[in-house]
């Protein structure tokens, strides 16, 4: 005897449809669109309707057509502009400061080489600098033991390739 077919509701295949749309940018993007349709329609001012026609009735006196008023004269002429050409040059006057010899003449101080304090300056033993202020010591025990003197921190910096090959670099 073949199985009765359960009489519980139907899976709906627009179900998992739905639960795949992600409602957040749905919202995001209609939102702002309805809030714009809305001004649109609020704002919007309806279009005057138009007159009524008159139509005339006999019973209307008919009056005569105002007689149109007589023409007007053109304006004169205005006068051609007048060109003036300027042939001397008058010297406008500048004002140069000078200085006067009551006045104390300011030397500016020559800029001072940076220096590192005599606390923060160490003996380059083995250390080089390539041209910078950092100190970089050949093995990480040195540099280690330094820091640890000095109190300050460890920068491990690893490099790895063929330096004389500049292809590997």
């Amino acid at each position: 005897m073949p199985s009765p077919v359960p009489a519980g509701p139907q899976p709906n295949p627009l179900r998992g449809f739905l639960k795949m749309i992600d409602w957040r940018l749905v919202a995001a993007v209609a939102l702002p669109l309805w809030a714009f349709l809305l001004g649109v329609v609020v704002t919007r001012k309806p279009t005057p309707p138009a007159p009524p026609a008159v139509e005339p009735t006999e019973s209307a006196a008919v009056t005569p057509p105002a007689p149109e008023p007589p023409p007007q004269q053109p304006a004169p002429p205005l006068p051609a502009p007048e060109v003036i050409v300027r042939t001397e040059l008058q010297p406008l006057p500048v004002v140069i400061p000078v200085p006067v010899a009551t006045e104390p003449v300011v030397a500016v101080a020559p800029a001072v080489e940076f220096k590192l304090p005599a606390s923060e300056v160490m003996p380059a033993d083995r250390c080089k600098t390539f041209d910078t202020k950092l100190r970089f010591h050949p093995d990480i025990a040195t540099a280690a033991e330094e820091a640890r003197l000095s109190r300050k921190m460890l920068l491990v910096l690893h490099i790895s390739g063929n330096f004389d090959d500049p292809g590997f670099t």
